[in-house]
Formats: C-alpha cells, sequence, structure tokens
C-alpha cells in the first residue's frame, strides 16, 4: 500500500452553517459605528446646556463618518450615512437637508479616495478631512442664511470647524481601538 503524502487543505471547501447568533453578533459589530453617530446624535439632542452641544453633534458625525468610510467601508455604507444624515435633521433644527448633504460629501470623498487614504499617515489624512470639514461648513453656513434670508454670523461655523477638526484626532484613537476590537473580539 501507498500511503497518500499530500499536504492537508487549511481551509476547506465546505464552510460550517452561521448559528443566528453568530449572524446577529457579526450585524451588530458591522453597525456599531452607525450605532454609535446615531445614539451622541441623539444625546445631544437633548437640552443639557452644554455650550456647543449642537456642533459637537455635528462634529462626532463627521469624524465617524469620514473615519469609518476610509478604513472599513463595510461597517459605514452609503445607507447608513443617509439614515444617519436623516436622524441628525430630525433632531436639529438646521436647514432640511444641510446636514445630510455634508455627510454624503464628506463619505464620497473618504470612500473614493479610500485607497490613497490608507496609504497616508494620520497628520496627511486629517488635514485632508479638514479641508472638507472647512468646506462643508461653509456650505452649512451659506445655506442657513440663505434659509434665514440674512447674513448671519460666521463665528458659530467657526466654532463647529474647530471641534469638528480638534476633536478627530480624540476620536480616531478610539476608532483605531474599536476597529481592532470588532475585528477580533478576544482582544480588548
Amino acid at each position: 500500500m501507498v500511503a497518500e503524502k499530500s499536504a492537508p487543505h487549511l481551509h476547506s471547501a465546505v464552510e460550517p452553517k452561521q448559528t443566528v447568533k453568530q449572524r446577529v453578533d457579526t450585524a451588530f459589530r458591522t453597525a456599531m459605528p452607525s450605532l454609535f453617530v446615531i445614539l451622541s446624535a441623539i444625546m445631544l439632542a437633548a437640552p443639557f446646556g452644554v455650550p456647543g452641544q449642537s456642533a459637537l453633534q455635528i462634529g462626532i458625525a463627521m469624524c465617524t463618518v469620514w473615519f469609518w468610510a476610509f478604513n472599513r467601508p463595510t461597517s459605514m455604507p452609503a445607507i447608513a450615512v443617509f439614515i444617519i444624515g436623516f436622524i441628525i435633521e430630525l433632531v436639529s433644527f438646521g436647514p432640511p437637508g444641510a446636514m445630510l448633504l455634508s455627510l454624503l460629501i464628506i463619505y464620497g470623498v473618504a470612500h473614493h479616495w479610500r485607497y490613497g487614504l490608507s496609504r497616508l499617515g494620520f497628520l496627511m489624512c486629517w488635514i485632508i478631512f479638514s479641508i472638507f470639514v472647512i468646506i462643508t461648513t461653509i456650505m452649512q453656513w451659506i445655506l442657513v442664511c440663505l434659509h434665514a434670508f440674512a447674513l448671519l454670523p460666521l463665528t458659530p461655523a467657526l466654532f463647529q470647524i474647530a471641534l469638528t477638526i480638534g476633536i478627530y484626532p480624540s476620536l480616531f484613537a478610539l476608532f483605531v481601538w474599536g476597529r481592532r476590537v470588532f475585528a477580533h473580539p478576544s482582544i480588548g
């Protein structure tokens, strides 16, 4: 008799069927960034009286959409960005569609440039993000002025720009940790 000396296959062609618990866990891990934005937007819509509360709501949404759109696009699909923008529109008092349009612009740039952004370091990604935060916030300010039929002060827009750009490094660190934990649940 001749023994067959072939290497065993590392991955079989037949994968075991996932249990319901595993599918729910996978879906929850995938939806975690979207759920984070929605919950933080709803919490920041409550009248706590914190200065800059609405700017923080918008800043968290922009930072989250930017990070997840180019780091893990399956966790931040376009439909999720649309739903996030719609929910923020419902709980905020801005002109209709301004926040939704801003989030879709941020998402489109990050998703379209994700391969190039993934090769850049943190500082360059932060600079590019800052440029698009300035563009979308000025666009929001123009839409608010058109909605009010008046030239409103620019200071709230500048505060929103500074806050959004300023919180990005902290959220980046949180999201890097979260990306690792979502991919490998044993780490953490």
